[in-house]
């Protein structure tokens, strides 16, 4: 499985640089703790456009084969100084899990707010977020279904990003 999580992670990275080559892109990385039910870790890959409000994240978890991805949107960007700004998204959720035996898939929104840091005219950011994220899905373990409903999921990141 951790193979599988590779190779996406590869295809997203080929992905992104090819799409900064028609915008002003930022291409990144962050380390998340989802403060939950289930508390994990997760590193992810990002991206975002000075062209569009929608930002990608892309996690894998750390000790568990779970995948997931984040599609934001920064409705509210404002820059509170020469290097700071802060954001508010809403956005959504999907990924699953691939296990021990155990199939999960599941979905949701996610609401939140963070500030990003700029340092070398606008080169290299900083972030920070904070995000509510409930989800619902469908768990198969031991040969039957079983309904995932978390409303107290709360992801946790700080990462860096490099625009181009």
């Amino acid at each position: 499985m951790r193979f599988f999580h590779l190779k996406s992670i590869f295809v997203f990275i080929f992905l992104s640089i090819s799409f900064s080559a028609f915008a002003n892109v930022g291409l990144g990385g962050s380390f998340s703790y989802n403060v939950s039910t289930t508390p994990s870790e997760a590193v992810s890959f990002t991206v975002r456009s000075d062209k569009s409000p929608w930002g990608v994240f892309l996690n894998a978890h750390l000790k568990k084969n779970i995948f997931s991805v984040f599609v934001d949107d920064w409705f509210v960007n404002e820059r509170i100084a020469e290097h700071a700004d802060y954001f508010v998204l809403w956005g959504i959720s999907g990924g699953g899990r691939v296990d021990d035996g155990i199939f999960e898939i599941a979905t949701g929104s996610r609401f939140g707010a963070g500030l990003d840091f700029f340092f070398f005219k606008r080169h290299l950011e900083f972030f920070a977020q904070a995000v509510w994220n409930p989800y619902f899905g469908v768990k198969k373990e031991d040969g039957g279904f079983s309904p995932i409903i978390r409303p107290l999921n709360f992801p946790c990141s700080a990462g860096l990003r490099i625009w181009f």
